[in-house]
């Protein structure tokens, strides 16, 4: 909000004569200094931002969501007092930085309306910057009352990005970010200088939410920190000819190492780490294509299903049309299979041949038999060695 300071050292002076050059250059130098010092821009505390449905003013004894996000303020420099409040409008209506209660924003007057815009970093910290009291000309030691929901901030483990020449940074409150940037032939580490990294100056696009822990007490306090794409809590990297040295589970995987090779993921890359993935379609289809691979390794298990028997699963070809068998039921068929040939092995065991309707023992028959007994018994004890104990299939028909 604009505002003044009057100056109060002007003089009247009573000609006593025509007036030199030099008295007319004092006169003027005089007038000059009088003239009241002039602002467009004033410092202001906030005492709340409006972003609950308490909080908003009423509009026909409803809340008035046009007026979401305003903060209600103490100027600085020209409040008439403690309670001399003004009410102000985020300045941008797309980017907006919502300020908490006790942070000093800057305030100007454009159309009559008075408006907010950015915090003034007191104290050089990304998550508070609350200077409370600084617009009580009088009564400063007076407690501040703010509403009682307010989230917890403050915490100054979360740190400023450990930014480079060039960067465009956007840093949250609370351990989120998002860095505008470009690879650096030597990263900087907290314990020194890594190796190189991939191709200098590669655009890159980083976003990080939840700050990696700061673990070591040692520390030092405001010491700025990259995103560690391991440590942190999820991370989007978009990158160019820069090598990431994201650590993997699976590391054994043949599919990773031929893609990862032995100097690392690089090349023009979207790497994404957290602690869980879902991707959801709400009503087309998800994709994915590869010209080369694509590998999916997991340490427990791999799901694909289908919710009932008109669901398909292809494999090999979209227009796949033979089905795959199922090992349970595959074998207890066999395994029947089996048992009617002891059955009728057993049966043919005894049987005779006739001279004249005189039964005559048929050689080799019986041994024939028994052999082939034995056999088939070995065989039923093996009827689980084709099952796989990594694949399953369901959706089965069972005997009608």
């Amino acid at each position: 909000m604009a505002y003044k300071i009057n100056r109060s050292d002007e003089h009247i002076v009573h000609p006593d004569g025509p007036a030199s050059m030099k008295d007319v250059g004092t006169m003027y130098k005089k007038i000059m200094q009088a003239t009241p010092e002039f602002y467009e821009l004033e410092p202001a505390e906030v005492i709340e931002c409006w972003l609950d449905e308490e909080d908003l003013p009423l509009f026909d004894d409803k809340p008035d969501w046009s007026k979401y996000g305003w903060a209600k303020v103490r100027m600085t420099f020209s409040n008439g007092g403690k309670d001399d409040y003004k009410f102000a409008r985020p300045l941008d209506s797309n980017i907006r930085q919502y300020p908490f209660p006790g942070e000093i924003v800057i305030v100007a007057t454009y159309l009559e309306d008075i408006y907010y815009t950015q915090k003034l970093n007191m104290k050089n910290q990304v998550s508070l910057n609350m200077a409370v009291g600084l617009s009580k000309i009088t009564k400063f030691w007076e407690q501040e009352e703010y509403k009682e929901n307010l989230p917890t901030i403050g915490n100054t483990k979360i740190r400023f990005l450990d930014a480079e020449e060039g960067d465009i940074t956007f840093e949250g409150r609370f351990g989120n970010t998002i860095r505008l940037g470009s690879n650096v032939k030597e990263i900087k580490t907290q314990d020194g200088v890594k190796e190189d990294t991939g191709k200098e100056n590669s655009p890159n696009i980083i976003i990080r939410s939840g700050q990696r822990k700061l673990e070591n007490p040692d520390f030092p306090a405001y010491k700025p920190i990259k995103e560690d794409i391991n440590l942190d809590g999820s991370s989007v990297w978009m990158t160019t000819d820069q090598k990431v040295d994201i650590k993997l589970d699976n590391s054994h995987s043949t599919f990773i190492w031929a893609d990862k090779g032995s100097e690392g993921f690089g090349g023009n890359r979207i790497t994404i780490n957290s602690d869980g993935l879902i991707f959801n379609s709400k009503k087309n289809n998800i994709l994915m294509s590869s010209m080369g691979f694509i590998g999916l390794t997991a340490n427990t298990e791999i799901g694909i299903e289908v919710p009932n028997d008109t669901g398909r699963v292809y494999l090999g070809d979209g227009m796949a049309d033979q089905p795959v068998l199922g090992g349970d039921q595959t074998m207890e068929l066999f395994g029947l299979l089996v048992d009617y040939l002891i059955e009728f092995t057993n049966q043919l065991a005894p049987a005779m041949g006739s001279i004249i309707n005189f039964p005559v023992p048929i050689p080799h028959i019986p041994i024939s038999c028994s052999s082939l007994v034995t056999k088939l018994q070995t065989l039923k004890t093996r009827i689980d060695e084709p099952k796989s104990k990594t694949v399953h299939v369901g959706h089965l028909r069972g005997p009608e």
